[in-house]
């Protein structure tokens, strides 16, 4: 069961919460910092990538998430609040959740709070006027709240042991806890589901969390020769790809069509010596090994390969 706290079902990370600050007044700033960190773009594609190097079952494989999070304008959610939409599989058709965040300083608690609301249906229309929403309008589990503090340059949400319960469709009770890791581009989200026995109602489900990495934007064209009788070459600009397992597909304006497609990872190695590497994959089949790629440090700023049957380079 996702109830939408966070993004995995396994146990809570053994890091307890950080120490509250001596004062309230730091979480001001904090807040704003947190606000910043966590929008974005993030994909688990290297944990998918590299499942077996971490430790998953061959037959229990983690799920390839993408999660884009952005600062939206519902002033009767609050002042700060942020909007979550997931796509899973690497398919933007295949819509997960969606989820709206609105955070701030509490004070008792010393640390920053983060309630957690539902659409009806799970998710709104696209048109759907975010100003009017309010918490009557939304779903929400008092109790369920994410509580975050800085921790040096990251910061760690959680949610109070024994504070979350949910009762399902069912008529059951299950309770809730919840652990989140943010750095600056790395998000960590785990979450435990239990029943009232204390029982994991996902056993069979890998214990570890769902690792995000920041995804950044690249700008990309590709060139390919046209086949005979046809002359000269087809160019594709302004092909938009990021960095954490995205693909960019073109289709040529030629006689017989064909098509090819650009991947893109930061890849970053969990085991070996490897070194890390942005690299870009050529594929001509969606959903086949690449035939060719090229790899440069993973800070740069521009990769490219020539095939002479295809040519092309991204930027950011």
């Amino acid at each position: 069961m996702m109830t939408g706290l966070a993004l995995a079902a396994g146990p809570v990370l053994t890091q307890s919460a950080p120490p509250a600050p001596l004062a309230a007044g730091p979480l001001e700033r904090d807040l704003r910092a947190l606000v910043e960190m966590f929008q974005g773009d993030w994909d688990n594609a290297e944990q998918v990538g590299f499942a077996e190097e971490l430790g998953f079952p061959a037959d229990a494989p983690p799920t390839r998430r993408h999660v884009t999070i952005r600062r939206v304008e519902a002033p009767g959610l609050g002042p700060l609040v942020l909007k979550l939409d997931e796509y899973r599989n690497n398919d933007p058709t295949d819509l997960g959740r969606q989820r709206f965040y609105a955070l701030a300083v509490d004070a008792d608690q010393r640390a920053i709070r983060m309630d957690s609301f539902t659409p009806p249906g799970d998710r709104l229309a696209p048109d759907a006027n975010l100003a009017s929403l309010t918490p009557a309008t939304l779903r929400r589990n008092p109790g369920c709240e994410t509580l975050w503090r800085r921790s040096a340059d990251q910061f760690i949400g959680w949610i109070e042991d024994g504070a979350c319960s949910v009762r399902t469709n069912a008529g059951t009770t299950l309770a809730i806890g919840a652990e989140i890791v943010l750095s600056e581009d790395q998000l960590w989200m785990t979450e435990t589901v239990r029943d009232t026995e204390g029982r994991d109602v996902t056993p069979d489900e890998p214990d570890a969390p769902v690792q995000y990495r920041r995804a950044t934007a690249f700008t990309c064209w590709i060139a390919v020769p046209r086949q005979a009788p046809q002359e000269g070459w087809f160019f594709a600009r302004d092909l938009t790809i990021h960095d954490q397992g995205g693909e960019v597909w073109i289709t040529t304006d030629e006689t017989t069509p064909r098509s090819f497609g650009f991947g893109m990872r930061n890849v970053r190695w969990p085991t070996g010596q490897n070194a890390d590497a942005l690299t870009l994959y050529v594929h001509d089949q969606r959903g086949a090994p690449a035939i060719s790629y090229a790899w440069a440090n993973p800070d740069a700023t521009r990769i490219g390969i020539n095939l002479r049957t295809l040519q092309g380079s991204c930027s950011r």
